[in-house]
């Protein structure tokens, strides 16, 4: 067994000392990969692997290598930034035994992992589901249309709209506060008239209830409806559209930035709803529909236009 492995077997042990098992287990496998890698390109010291070697090891395990056995499947970009820590932790460890001067393994950079698009229900589909006909012997479908425009029409997080009480509603200004889910300033968010229409019909029941919350949202019992129980009505009122959709709450703030943006151009005005201290989270969005800009594009940019036929 080469010399590499010597400090690998030290760290491991005194690794295990304070983390879990499987804390553990992962470094073991990381480093265990890194030395195979390292005497199939025969490197057989430390201080020969720098800056350079695991740069390259790490782009080689996200392309990954048909060819080899350990290294056949490439790793996601998530996968490589936890490998990249273990490797950062051990060659840590080496710089503190004085193996090697300096950690080689902070100067590599760290795969950025790419942030999923989110998941957007059409206009159509939308307009659909909440232009359903609520049963009026069921007063909870009344609410429960009234929490998805309401989730439509303004845009606020799942915990924004759990947390709203009867005081941040002005129907008389269109208009709704929300004290904002994620620590930051509470902002005014207008309010549609659909989704006003429906919080009417719902104000009219609630006030026929038990009331023992100031909540908007509440159970029969009077209690305020918690964020799961949002979560599985806005579901059944999604599946009685009978198509086989999947919708959950946040879905209609994608749904409804998406829109918004697509019609208004207007990012800022779309920032501001969603409550995003930067617009860099706001410009999620500009990417969504890539068909929707191909048309602007063709259509505003002088170079872009078609000549007409002669």
């Amino acid at each position: 067994m080469s010399n590499l492995f010597i400090p690998i077997d030290q760290f491991l042990d005194q690794f295990a000392q304070r983390y879990r098992p499987r804390s553990v287990e992962i470094k073991s496998l990381t480093l265990r990969q890194l030395y195979e890698y390292l005497l199939d390109h025969n490197i057989q010291s430390w201080n020969n692997c720098d800056q350079a070697c695991l740069q390259k090891y790490i782009i080689y395990r996200h392309k990954g290598d048909k060819q080899h056995a350990t290294f056949s499947k490439p790793l996601s970009l998530t996968s490589l930034k936890t490998h990249l820590a273990s490797i950062r932790v051990f060659f840590d460890f080496l710089e503190s035994k004085e193996i090697i001067t300096s950690n080689p393994a902070r100067l590599v950079k760290t795969p950025k992992v790419q942030q999923a698009l989110p998941k957007v229900i059409a206009v159509d589909t939308i307009q659909e589901l909440l232009d359903q006909t609520p049963d009026p012997d069921n007063p909870l479908e009344i609410r429960d249309l009234a929490i998805c425009e309401l989730f439509y029409s303004s845009g606020v997080r799942l915990s924004e709209l759990t947390a709203l009480d009867i005081k941040h509603i002005s129907l008389s200004a269109n208009e709704i506060r929300v004290m904002d889910g994620k620590g930051g300033k509470d902002r005014i968010v207008p309010l549609g008239n659909k989704a006003k229409e429906a919080l009417q019909k719902w104000l009219t029941i609630r006030d026929q209830w038990m009331k023992q919350d100031n909540a908007l949202f509440i159970t029969q019992q009077g209690n305020r409806l918690t964020s799961r129980q949002i979560s599985n009505r806005v579901k059944h009122i999604a599946s009685k559209l009978g198509k086989g959709l999947k919708i959950n709450p946040h879905m209609f703030r994608h749904s409804m930035a998406t829109h918004v943006l697509e019609s208004s151009q207007d990012i800022r005005s779309v920032q501001e709803l969603l409550g995003h201290a930067d617009i860099s989270t706001t410009q999620v969005y500009t990417h969504l529909d890539f068909g929707h800009l191909s048309k602007v594009f063709d259509s505003a940019h002088p170079r872009a236009k078609k000549k007409p036929k002669k």
